[in-house]
């Protein structure tokens, strides 16, 4: 493939993780493209009851935007349950949101115990009943029936309800009469999927609820309507059993605001300060007012050339202004220190301007 550098794999029971890696000149998005085609053409050659293979691009800045707890007073699997049915389609909903990843709890997970003496009895081995269960639980369509212009789909519903359906489903005839049944040979038993990992907030077990954005998309408006929806959220399950709680443990708008007050408070303190240092040093108004007037316009100009060229506000740009706004603060006290130098020597201000700027162009510049 082309631009591929390295393959990594990790593989356990169950679950088989396969990493590559593409040089930095190759197009990310046309890579995820042909892994997906190749994933695709080698499908046929994985078990049959192998889940979906899923491609997912992985990208360091895209971490999630916001991580939300969930407590409740139940078991393990009720409170994933919860988590998956009631509170991830919540989420999932908002507008941007890429994925929601539930981290904790336990899966429900049903185990049939199978007893060795009784399956010799009946002369069956595991992998029969294995393939009878699987039959036996789908929804197999069962074909149309016409009348005039409309037309009939029907199926035939084999999904189990409960563990008595499983427990009564025929596995084999003995002397093609007598039907055996899955508890007649072993025991129905609602377990919990093996526990891969434990999530706790505040010394209590809860389960992790982790919401990423689109690729592109804006973190702040994101969060935004993270934020409401949780408030939604919390009132639709706050009568629910085992009283549900909602916490928000990370904000990944919070460090996006705290850069943008950074870069407010930088603009406010530098043009307040510029002015005092104009005003006590020069002692003319004059020259006040055009220096406050001139820091403002001038990051007006900087913001018009960002969205000709596409910048976006984000953590780069406002740190560049943050910088910017240092320099154009020394910039403007020393360009118009040495134009008023110009007008004290007598020279008209159009020429005294032009003369204290070309002066110290180079040094500005530097």
């Amino acid at each position: 493939m082309p631009g591929l550098k390295a393959v990594r794999s990790m593989n356990r029971e169950g679950l088989s993780i396969v990493s590559a890696e593409f040089t930095l000149e190759t197009d990310v998005k046309y890579a995820e493209q042909q892994i997906r085609d190749k994933v695709s053409s080698a499908k046929h050659n994985l078990p049959s009851d192998v889940l979906d293979p899923l491609v997912r691009r992985l990208d360091p800045s895209e971490q999630p935007v916001s991580i939300i707890s969930l407590q409740a007073d139940l078991s393990p699997t009720e409170l994933f349950d919860l988590a998956d049915r009631t509170i991830r389609p919540s989420f999932e909903q908002i507008p941007q949101v890429a994925l929601v990843e539930i981290v904790g709890g336990r899966k429900r997970e049903v185990h049939v115990v199978l007893d060795r003496a009784k399956l010799k009895q009946h002369e069956l081995s595991v992998s029969v009943i294995a393939q009878r269960l699987k039959a036996a639980g789908m929804n197999i369509p069962a074909g149309k029936v016409t009348e005039g212009q409309r037309d009939s789909m029907f199926r035939t519903l084999g999904e189990f309800a409960n563990l008595n359906e499983i427990g009564a489903t025929v596995v084999n005839f003995l002397g093609n009469e007598v039907p055996v049944r899955i508890r007649d040979i072993g025991e129905v038993k609602d377990a919990m999927k093996d526990e891969v990992n434990r999530t706790y907030y505040n010394g209590k077990p809860s389960v992790f609820i982790l919401i990423h954005r689109q690729s592109g998309a804006n973190t702040l408006a994101v969060v935004k309507n993270v934020m409401k929806k949780l408030d939604e959220t919390k009132l639709k399950i706050a009568e629910l059993k085992g009283k549900p709680q909602l916490n928000l443990i990370r904000d990944g708008s919070k460090m996006i605001r705290d850069n943008v007050d950074d870069v407010q408070e930088s603009i406010v303190l530098g043009i307040i300060l510029t002015i005092i240092v104009v005003f006590f040093f020069l002692g003319s108004a004059r020259s006040t007012l055009i220096t406050g007037l001139a820091l403002p316009n001038s990051l007006l100009g900087a913001f018009i050339l960002m969205q000709i060229c596409g910048f976006t506000i984000n953590v780069m740009t406002l740190l560049a202004l943050s910088l910017a706004v240092g320099l154009l603060v020394d910039d403007a006290i020393v360009v118009r220190e040495n134009i008023f130098r110009h007008i004290e020597m007598g020279e008209k201000p159009a020429i005294a301007a032009y003369k204290g700027t070309v002066e110290v162009t180079l040094a500005v510049l530097a």
